[in-house]
């Protein structure tokens, strides 16, 4: 059994309230739309569906992939109680995803929105995942990240850095910058300790 797996069952009383405005932000600015395709990597719990809901209104469609069977639990559970047609889960490495992984489970590898949610600090092979997950969606689509960043390696990174199983001195900030046009960070949250960026991919 993995880490998140373990922490899954009491994972929302303890983080939601935390994310909640770093979330709300970050679905405000990607400017979703009725019927919009959206991938979201490392959907957790699914913290986050509801809040997407609202902007697609039960349209278009939600494939959410996360590594830990124990959170997907918990957001199935979720997507059972609001009865919630247009959301995929896949349980899956996100290293293993693909324009072939998604067509070979008859899924279009054309998104208009890509999520990573506390994705990138912990994934590992991070560049290559966020360079594979971009290739699978449409050109112009947006993309919206939202992650822990410390420069510094002091003991508040060492602690986060264990109870996230993460590494957030990666330089997540930079890498989408090169990699989608005119991203930027919109907001800091937690005394400037968590992002939340959004961008296009090109």
């Amino acid at each position: 059994m993995g880490w998140y797996d373990r922490i899954a069952g009491w994972y929302d009383p303890f983080t939601a309230w935390i994310y909640h405005k770093p979330r709300t932000q970050l679905i405000e600015y990607l400017k979703i739309n009725r019927g919009d395709r959206i991938l979201i990597v490392a959907c957790g719990t699914g913290q986050s569906f509801e809040m997407i809901q609202q902007k697609l209104e039960n349209t278009g469609e939600i494939i959410a992939v996360d590594y830990s069977a124990g959170m997907l639990h918990t957001a199935r559970k979720r997507i059972k109680k609001n009865h919630w047609k247009n959301i995929r889960l896949l349980h899956e490495d996100a290293r293993n995803l693909s324009a072939q992984y998604f067509l070979r489970r008859g899924i279009e590898p054309n998104f208009d929105v890509l999520i990573g949610e506390l994705a990138f600090s912990v994934i590992p092979d991070w560049e290559d995942v966020m360079k594979t997950t971009a290739s699978v969606v449409r050109k112009g689509g947006r993309v919206g990240l939202l992650d822990w960043y410390r420069k510094k390696n002091d003991r508040l990174t060492k602690v986060v850095n264990y109870l996230a199983q993460a590494e957030v001195s990666r330089d997540t900030i930079g890498f989408a910058r090169k990699l989608f046009a005119d991203f930027r960070v919109i907001a800091w949250f937690l005394s400037g300790n968590v992002y939340v960026g959004v961008g296009e991919n090109a």
